[in-house]
């Protein structure tokens, strides 16, 4: 029964690990998958968890005396061991198509920014001039402001400004407005 949990152990937690860390980003990048690049995030701690199986493995295979490995269990943890040194080394970005790398920046981009929306008093009487202020304030993506009646959208990086910022901006410039919730 020992030798099944050890078994297991040292070929599923290992296949898991890797899994999680190696291929599955791997897929996603092959795949253009942009919109789940978050687990990127999670990269370095699984890497530290997948080299953590891998030195439990090794202390199973060939430090604890009771247990004597099979030929396959040792080549299953060299193979193992190999994955993780290549797909550790190679970028995933080396895969990535041009357009799908384009993607990704955009939807980083956007993941860093956020909408502020305003009411104005009154309708803008200049659309451009209140498009111009608003571009004095860094941050803000000038392709992003928008005007519907009294409301004004303007898109922010939110590491470079934030909502006050730019409604004191506004109100600097003799804007009549309040922040909408």
């Amino acid at each position: 029964m020992a030798r099944a949990i050890s078994i297991t152990l040292n070929i599923g937690l290992t296949g898991l690990v890797h899994l999680l860390c190696c291929w599955l980003p791997l897929l996603v990048v092959l795949f253009n998958g942009a919109s789940i690049t978050w687990l990127a995030e999670y990269r370095t701690p699984l890497i530290i968890v997948q080299l953590g199986v891998l030195i439990w493995s090794f202390y199973d295979l060939y430090l604890r005396k009771s247990h004597r490995a099979s030929r396959l269990e040792k080549g299953v943890f060299w193979v193992a061991i190999g994955l993780t040194i290549t797909l550790n080394l190679i970028p995933h970005s080396y895969f990535q198509a041009e357009e799908s790398k384009l993607a990704q920046a955009q939807f980083e981009l956007i993941r860093g920014t956020r909408v502020a929306q305003f009411e104005l008093d009154r309708p803008v009487k200049s659309v451009e001039k209140l498009n111009d202020v608003l571009q004095t304030v860094d941050g803000v993506i000038p392709s992003q402001i928008e005007v519907e009646k009294k409301v004004l959208s303007v898109r922010y990086r939110v590491a470079q400004t934030s909502e006050n910022s730019i409604l004191q901006t506004l109100r600097k410039e003799g804007y009549q407005v309040s922040m909408l919730n």
